[in-house]
């Protein structure tokens, strides 16, 4: 089948089904062969991932290439996709060596970014069976940014053919897609469940004729390929929203196409058999009318039946969630799998070379000239081999793939094979991307110089680990190290080696001999997972140093008192003596020692770091076998949590401002509160730390030293709030000598980030709004202080002192 015979039926001018420039669409697949003919001339960019291989000849540059052709294919050539002329982000989260799994954190990473460079429309063909269909932690929080945003997602319900969820399809937000066969009913391979009855719609999934790596093209058939289907027709949508004026909005688009789908009688409606229909069958050209008019909110869908026969009434996304059940609550999960997300399992006919069979052209179809790309300022030069973007360059006559293995689907089904078409002669060059500074030989892909951020930004929170990624390196560093003395009990002195692992002897042995700091692959973790792998920009300050957290920079009465105290005596000398060291790897050295040796009460406990850096095109392999990205640290802005410390300081300001105010609190309870704000902060906000809004919270929980006197003011609020009659007589009248007896400390309640409306030219402003309330009293104000911070660079700063105000 030809992608785009969906669209058959569509009232539009054949322009206009072509896509929207202005329109982006994500593909998060496998790595892409963008060669290959069809490309030739597309606005695609392939972005940094965890996935740096080029496409080769397995399975998942297959998936990726054939997924990618649908929607970005041009017209003329082997394939043309739904919306070609849309611009392309390719983020290969797939790798051919890794059996077609991720995990969902990496899944994470990839969405995070993809809305960062501005996609209206993530494509993703593939999904974790998970219990209760719950994304773990990272995950969630990348698709509420998304709905936030209005980005769409749209994904694949899987293959294997029963009534099982997988996310992300199974999340309310996201659009999920089953396959349908010629004959509109879904194909026995296609999943279906309860969360797809409100979400879910069903597409062309057999014998989907797309792009294979190295020229050729094939017919593959799962819900892998009814996905970018759906992606297409949601970007013509959006397209059609600006040429009538309206703005950009993808979700619309995406309850377009939920409205509009097409639904048979089917009773009982709770049978197998017409569970599986989900919501309907993609109707390309009711969708485009309910565009066309508006926000299909406010519409009908017109004509149709439910599936059980009944007359068909639409129903908002939210009834329809409402209807299944209501949406899962977006609570902090760990996710049941430890398997990751995957590509939906395939099934194909053999792909065929330019001499195995005869050029068959197309339908014929309007020619897309293409068009020059603008580059914008600090655009990036490419990477890749022979080509620029890390995209091939393709040679004038395409080079004949090696045939690739059939994939077997979860469940057989004995389709005969679609017929394979050579592809055409590749169409002329591209012009030459005005970012590249010159013209390339041959054809192939053109890069868009249309990424927003090169290298993204990176202000995260975590702990410090250590990594050695092989045998060899971790005991080269147990040879080095000194042995460890002990005596046996009779008093004989014992040795025995070196433990690297030991956060002391690690220690002591970077101190002593800092040049081998960046030897040690320092990794950023959230509780036990690693997210990044660390190392300092180069050049970077020097610092003295000491065995442990010493401030060097002393007062002369702080000298008298340390001379008196052989300990702190002893510290000193070594810190004077020790060598020079890298002030970040001092940084890293010191927080894992600090982790691990010092009980949470010591003044020197070491909770976390903060890291500001700059994610760079490079992965590390841990010893686990995980993959991660290497963020570059930057000197300024790396801060230590001494997490007693900072309590400590918000308890002196809260403290002194009761004094003040003549009123007795409990220091305890002040204490549990600022415990609270951080776990806040670490827990129930965890992120990656990339997006703005994640970078501009991160910085909040970062500078609470700096605002101390400011929550001390807010969590003392509650005394000047009168909440009924005697207590506003009281405080018109003078002190309220309840409150002074018994006063009732405002503790916090929500952390929430907003673009704000106030900034400076070219920087990046959000609006942090920390949310503080009476536990006592649910019905007296809230509390809101408002922290205005710039995370246009690389260390986010405070625009002005915090605001306070009173909410609902």
């Amino acid at each position: 089948m030809e992608p785009r015979a969906v669209l058959r039926g569509v009232r539009a001018p054949e322009a206009d089904l072509l896509g929207d420039p202005s329109v982006c669409v994500a593909v998060l697949d496998g790595p892409v062969d963008l060669s290959h003919p069809c490309f030739d001339g597309a606005d695609l960019t392939r972005l940094d991932t965890l996935v740096t291989e080029p496409a080769g000849g397995g399975r998942m540059s297959l998936h990726g290439t054939h997924v990618t052709s649908l929607i970005f294919g041009r017209p003329g050539s082997p394939v043309t996709g739904i919306a070609p002329r849309c611009r392309g982000l390719v983020l290969p989260v797939f790798t051919d060596a890794g059996e077609g799994r991720v995990h969902q954190l990496d899944l994470a990473r990839a969405i995070e970014r993809a809305v960062q460079e501005g996609a209206h429309i993530i494509n993703i063909s593939g999904g974790d069976p998970s219990q209760g269909a719950r994304p773990d932690a990272m995950l969630e929080r990348a698709l509420r940014l998304c709905a936030d945003q209005g980005v769409l997602v749209v994904s694949a319900v899987g293959n294997d053919g029963c009534d099982c969820e997988q996310v992300p399809a199974a999340v309310p937000t996201v659009l999920a897609v089953g396959a349908a066969g010629p004959d509109g009913e879904p194909l026995e391979l296609s999943n279906w469940g309860s969360a797809y009855a409100a979400n879910g719609v069903l597409a062309p999934g057999e014998g989907i004729e797309g792009a294979v790596p190295g020229g050729g093209r094939t017919a593959l058939t799962g819900s892998s390929f009814a996905t970018p289907l759906v992606s297409g027709v949601a970007a013509l949508l959006v397209g059609a929203q600006g040429r009538a004026g309206r703005r950009a909005d993808p979700q619309a688009a995406g309850r377009a196409v939920l409205q509009g789908a097409d639904t048979a009688p089917c009773t009982p409606a709770e049978a197998p058999e017409c569970r599986r229909r989900l919501v309907g069958h993609l109707d390309a050209a009711r969708a485009y009318e309910l565009i066309s008019r508006g926000d299909p909110t406010t519409r009908q869908a017109g004509a149709g039946t439910t599936a059980d026969g009944a007359r068909r009434t639409t129903l908002s996304p939210e009834a329809r969630v409402a209807a299944a059940g209501g949406p899962s609550s977006l609570g902090t999960v760990p996710s049941d799998s430890h398997e990751g997300a995957s590509t939906m399992d395939t099934q194909s006919s053999p792909a065929v070379t330019p001499q195995a069979a005869p050029i068959a052209q197309p339908a014929p179809i309007a020619q897309d000239a293409p068009h020059e790309a603008v580059a914008p300022a600090g655009a990036r030069a490419g990477s890749g081999t022979g080509a620029t973007d890390g995209v091939a360059a393709a040679s004038p006559a395409p080079v004949p793939p090696p045939e690739p293995a059939p994939l077997t689907g979860a469940t057989a089904l004995g389709l005969a094979p679609a017929a394979a078409v050579a592809p055409a002669a590749p169409a002329p060059a591209a012009a030459p991307c005005a970012c590249q500074g010159g013209a390339r030989a041959g054809g192939g892909v053109r890069p868009s110089c249309a990424s927003t951020n090169d290298r993204p930004l990176v202000y995260a929170i975590g702990q410090v680990g250590v990594d050695f990624q092989t045998e060899a390196r971790r005991d080269s560093f147990r040879q080095l190290m000194d042995p460890v003395e002990g005596t046996m009990p009779d008093g004989t002195p014992t040795e025995s080696p070196a433990n690297p692992y030991d956060a002391r002897q690690l220690h002591a042995y970077l101190t002593a001999n800092p040049w081998a700091s960046d030897k040690v692959t320092w990794t950023l973790n959230l509780e036990s997972t690693p997210i990044y792998a660390l190392e300092a920009e180069l050049p970077v300050g020097m610092d003295f140093t000491s065995p442990g957290p010493l401030d060097l920079t002393l007062a002369k009465t702080d000298v008298q008192r340390i001379v008196t105290d052989p300990a702190k005596l002893a510290d000193l000398v070594m810190a004077i003596a020790a060598p020079p060291v890298s002030t970040v790897y001092r940084s890293f050295r010191d927080a894992y020692l600090g982790q691990h040796l010092v009980a949470a009460t010591d003044d020197d406990y070491i909770s976390r770091i903060s890291v500001p850096g700059r994610l760079t095109d490079r992965t590390v392999r841990l010893f686990s076998g995980q993959i991660v990205p290497v963020v570059e640290v930057k000197s300024r802005g790396v801060f230590i949590w001494y997490e007693k410390q900072l309590v400590d300081a918000v308890l002196a300001a809260v403290t002194k401002e009761a004094e003040q105010q003549q009123m007795a609190i409990d220091e305890t309870y002040v204490r549990r509160t600022i415990d609270a704000f951080l776990d806040k902060v670490y827990y129930q906000f965890r992120n990656l730390g990339q997006t703005s809004a994640d970078r501009a919270m991160n910085s909040a929980g970062t500078n609470a030293f700096s605002v101390a006197k400011t929550i001390s003011q807010a969590m003392l609020l509650g005394q000047s709030i009168p909440s009924n009659p005697s207590q506003r007589a009281s405080a018109l009248g003078g002190l309220n000598l309840e409150n002074l007896m018994n006063p009732s400390l405002y503790c916090i309640d929500t952390i929430t980030v907003a673009k704000s409306p106030y900034c400076r030219m070219g920087s990046d402003c959000q609006d942090v709004t920390v949310s503080f309330f009476d536990p006592e009293n649910d019905r007296r104000a809230r509390v809101n202080l408002l922290f205005t911070i710039d995370v246009s660079d690389e260390f986010p700063v405070s625009l002005a002192p915090a605001h306070q105000f009173l909410g609902s």
